[in-house]
């Protein structure tokens, strides 16, 4: 989708709440080796404590208007998120969190799309505020909470693990140092049997004999680069980026490096494969949130000079590819 820079994200936060999960607590509990210990990116994720995934984002989001001076009651949208080992309470936890952070007449929408699912209210949020003119602001938020797993949340992968977390980000069509330039997406259903290839809430299945194992990583990612290809190239086109000259910075889910060396890494320009920048070392993977993470860590860090670009690509089970370009002002 072609945006032109006419939404910008005015502001991003990421809140991590205080409980955490230690590699080496795993180590010590028999189901991290000490080897996987040492060559993990992420040693510590954060863990709620009594907060549903939707109390997660509504902290996020009450961060992101206070740094603002946004008021609750300027967002006329709202897009929710959320990732959760269990049911959340109420029934529709979008709605709660619109009306807990103090919006009046805010369109709320519930979104799930397990780990696409901030990109998908990112697209929300844009959209919106490209069609409609009486909304000026808009939110896209999310909320993971996997206190609940029924297996140790550094079992499935050492490299990468489901850290909890509130993620959120405020759009405008004309205020905020980051303007959207274009969006892509794609999607392969085709996948939704194979990734992953168990349900991630529900415990895990036995192993698989290592060379099925290895023949279906083969298949199942030769297809998700095909379809991350796909996005990248439309987001890319529809922002006027025939060559990688202006992308200063790559960003791409938090997921564990040999995942994104062959899914992700090959479908970029090979001018911008070493552009790749790995955030989430304190996080891990923020389920629904790892996009507009990524997006408040290019603002924090300062990773963008006037007129550099970002490509931020998201990818989540179903199988769902996100493209995302912003431009520095």
């Amino acid at each position: 989708m072609r945006v032109s820079g006419r939404v910008r994200i005015s502001a991003a936060g990421t809140w991590l709440p205080a409980g955490r999960s230690r590699a080496a607590d795993a180590v010590a509990a028999g189901t991290l080796s000490d080897i996987d210990a040492r060559s993990a990116v992420c040693h510590e994720v954060a863990v709620a404590d009594g907060q549903q995934a939707w109390q997660l984002g509504l902290t996020a989001c009450r961060d992101v208007l206070s740094s603002t001076g946004t008021t609750p009651e300027e967002i006329g949208f709202l897009a929710y998120a959320g990732m959760s080992a269990t049911d959340e309470e109420p029934a529709s936890p979008a709605h709660r969190l619109a009306a807990e952070l103090g919006t009046t007449h805010a369109v709320a929408v519930g979104l799930s799309q397990m780990s696409s699912g901030g990109d998908a209210a990112l697209h929300a949020a844009i959209t919106t505020l490209l069609t409609e003119p009486g909304t000026h602001h808009a939110l896209a938020c999310t909320g993971t909470d996997t206190r609940d797993l029924p297996y140790d949340r550094w079992r499935t992968a050492p490299e990468v693990v489901l850290g909890d977390g509130g993620t959120a980000a405020l759009l405008h069509r004309d205020r905020g140092p980051l303007a959207v330039l274009a969006t892509g997406r794609a999607g392969n259903p085709r996948l939704e049997n194979a990734f992953p290839r168990f349900h991630p809430f529900r415990p895990l299945p036995p192993a698989l004999d290592n060379s099925a194992a290895l023949l279906e990583f083969r298949t199942t990612s030769q297809e998700i680069r095909a379809t991350v290809a796909t996005a990248v190239q439309q987001a890319l086109s529809d922002a006027d980026l025939h060559d990688a000259d202006r992308i200063q910075v790559v960003c791409t889910a938090r997921l564990r490096p040999e995942t994104v060396k062959y899914t992700v890494l090959p479908a970029l320009p090979e001018a911008a494969r070493d552009r790749l920048v790995v955030f989430g070392d304190t996080t891990g993977h923020l389920g629904a949130g790892d996009t507009i993470a990524n997006l408040d860590d290019l603002l924090r860090l300062d990773r963008l000079t006037t007129g550099g670009c970002a490509l931020l690509v998201g990818l989540g089970a179903g199988f769902t590819a996100t493209a995302l370009v912003v431009e520095r002002c």
